[in-house]
């Protein structure tokens, strides 16, 4: 009877096996910190790598946080990549102390894996990730209250990304040690309690284990595993759905339609987009709000982007100072008045005798008024919460809705020159004219309003 295969073997063979995992011919960047996990990583990869037509090189980050303690182990995985005979590179990623420790070093220590990968021409990049590891990493985002695609914890492949001993235990991996007497480092780190993750390994986890479930590990690993598999069915059928829902760079508000699960898909996949920064939960549900009709206003996002409703669209913008607020100015005739940052300029000329057959000017950025029923008192301002306008050609009509049907951008409308009398709007320039000091029959003198638009201080429509 043949010897038993370590457990760390048979789940690399599994991990090799698996229709994503590295094929013959193929160069694999080994992430080896020296720590268990990615001994036994480098060593079981080496151990098989001869009969899968792998080529191995072990690849050490130094984060400088530990200063010769990191040094020594760069030096220990060097040795071990000589012992195994695979190639040996390594990366300085200095990383500051403060808050936020651990995420920063984790982004500097891929970004510096990636490019080593890209310097000794891997093809793939495998990390040694544990069942351990998915266990702490399903919990940690269930506190933080993660949807379907977070608890789906560590993934075993993405892009160039492998982690070949998801499957393994960190007992698995010490007997494997134990067994080729293969020695490693302890980071230190690892027992410092104000490290998130430190306190869910070493309190969280046993207790949970201790108090309700003993198979807490296997348990949390194959929920992962089952929502993993439901988030790539749903984000498959968002994407089916989005070509109904995207038109260009913007997104129908028909995506209100689809059920909230997809919906939400269609508008985080529309959010990122290529190359833009990763969203949150409460940046999709404000977005989906504005689409629903329920949110108002404009949704700040990364980047620094604003997405806003206009019309029947959702529209993204990027970044630019905030736009304007509420203004209001007195203007008489004979004067003008101009927006600081808005770009425009209102001026009322001074009274004039009318000119023969002068009626009503050809452009709704001009405006005649009857110099004599013109009110006193006369000031410009913003849009304001029930504005209404009496209208020339009979009526009245809601000014929000005159601002919709024209599709001014809802962080705009607060831009936008309205000229007034007390609470009776008389013109609002490019939009609509009121009833109100209309030229009639008998008008012999002319009040003309001209608003000549400029270049926005800050250009919020880009």
């Amino acid at each position: 009877m043949g010897r038993v295969r370590p457990a760390v073997l048979r789940v690399l063979i599994r991990a090799l096996d698996a229709p994503n995992g590295p094929r013959a011919g193929e160069h694999v960047l080994v992430a080896a910190s020296g720590g268990p996990d990615s001994t036994a990583l480098l060593a079981g990869l080496a151990e098989l790598a001869p009969q899968r037509g792998l080529a191995l090189t072990a690849g050490h980050v130094d984060h400088g946080l530990r200063g010769a303690e990191s040094a020594a182990e760069g030096r220990a995985v060097a040795a071990l990549a000589a012992r195994l005979g695979t190639g040996f590179v390594s990366r300085a990623a200095s990383v500051p102390g403060g808050p936020g420790l651990e995420s920063r070093a984790r982004v500097a220590r891929y970004r510096a894996l990636a490019a080593m990968a890209t310097g000794v021409a891997a093809t793939r990049i495998a990390t040694g990730h544990t069942r351990d590891d998915q266990v702490e990493t399903v919990l940690m985002r269930l506190l933080r209250g993660a949807g379907r695609r977070g608890l789906g914890g560590i993934r075993p492949v993405r892009g160039r990304l492998i982690r070949p001993l998801l499957d393994a235990t960190r007992a698995d991996v010490r007997r494997y040690l134990a067994e080729r007497e293969l020695p490693f480092a302890v980071d230190r780190t690892n027992a410092d309690l104000r490290l998130t993750r430190n306190r869910v390994r070493r309190l969280l986890v046993p207790f949970l284990e201790a108090d309700f479930n003993p198979d807490l590990a296997r348990a949390l690993a194959m929920l992962a595993t089952r929502l993993r598999d439901e988030d790539d069915l749903l984000a498959a059928l968002g994407r089916a759905r989005a070509a109904d829902h995207v038109a260009g760079d913007d997104l129908r508000a028909t995506v209100a339609s689809e059920p909230p699960a997809l919906a939400r898909r269609i508008v985080r996949a529309w959010l990122e987009g290529p190359r833009r920064p990763a969203v949150s939960a409460a940046h999709v549900e404000r977005v989906l709000g504005l689409a629903i009709g329920t949110g108002r206003g404009v949704v700040a996002m990364p980047g620094p982007a604003r997405v806003l409703r206009e019309g029947d669209r959702l529209v993204r913008r990027s970044g630019c100072a905030p736009c304007p607020a509420a203004f209001e100015r007195t203007i008489a005739p004979g004067s003008s008045v101009a927006h600081p940052t808005a770009g425009w300029t209102l001026t009322l000329s001074a009274p004039r005798p009318r000119r023969a057959g002068e009626v009503r000017p050809g452009t709704g950025e001009r405006a005649l008024f009857d110099a004599d029923t013109l009110p006193a008192g006369v000031a410009v301002r913003s849009p304001a919460a029930g504005d209404r306008i009496r209208l020339l050609g009979g009526g009245t009509r809601k000014l929000q809705d005159i601002l919709v049907d024209a599709k001014v951008p809802r962080e705009l409308r607060v831009s936008v020159p309205v000229l007034v009398a007390g609470i009776r709007i008389l013109w609002v320039p490019g939009l609509a004219r009121a009833a109100d000091a209309a030229v009639e029959r008998g008008t012999s003198r002319i009040v003309e309003g001209v608003l000549v638009r400029g270049p926005a201080a800050s250009d919020c429509r880009s």
